[in-house]
């Protein structure tokens, strides 16, 4: 049974005051309060990677001129420039849309912008923790257990452009 239960068990059947009852409901919040940031603490410690968002979201299209038309069209995305015909990169904010052209739709892969990347580190880390990586030049990708692929990597990993600050 819970603290809360507990507690309002004991003040309906009179063990508890109204005053004892909130200033104990009132340490139960504080002392919740308190523990998400430990919690969260511990977790970064022991994760292989800390994700601080979400980078690009790679997608395998049959047709890379309808798909863009399409992402412009209906969700006012812009086509990044990078003189390649595949992959057609389309800029979502601060994210990024990969369009690749295959033969079949699908996802392709889910990128996560991480600190400090370097792909041996990354690799090396996941190696760590038996996750077997696949290592392209400067791109880490792993599989997640439902065998969804994942990649890692820095601010720009997915075409992403940095953006100065603004002068004062």
């Amino acid at each position: 049974m819970s603290d809360v239960a507990t507690m309002v068990d004991q003040f309906i059947a009179g063990r508890l005051t109204r005053r004892q009852l909130v200033w104990g409901l009132g340490a139960l919040v504080a002392g919740a309060a308190s523990r998400p940031a430990d919690a969260l603490e511990a977790q970064q410690r022991s994760s292989t990677f800390q994700a601080l968002g979400l980078n690009h979201l790679a997608l395998r299209v049959t047709d890379l001129d309808r798909s863009q038309a399409f992402y412009e069209r209906h969700l006012g995305m812009t086509r990044i420039p990078i003189g390649a015909a595949s992959p057609r990169l389309m800029a979502c904010g601060p994210h990024v849309l990969n369009l690749f052209e295959a033969a079949a739709p699908q996802m392709d892969h889910v990128c996560f912008t991480v600190p400090d990347y370097e792909p041996k580190a990354a690799a090396a880390r996941l190696r760590a923790q038996n996750i077997t990586p696949e290592v392209e030049d400067d791109r880490v990708h792993f599989l997640d257990p439902d065998g969804y692929k994942l990649q890692v990597g820095g601010p720009t990993a997915g075409g992403q452009q940095l953006t100065a600050p603004p002068r004062a």
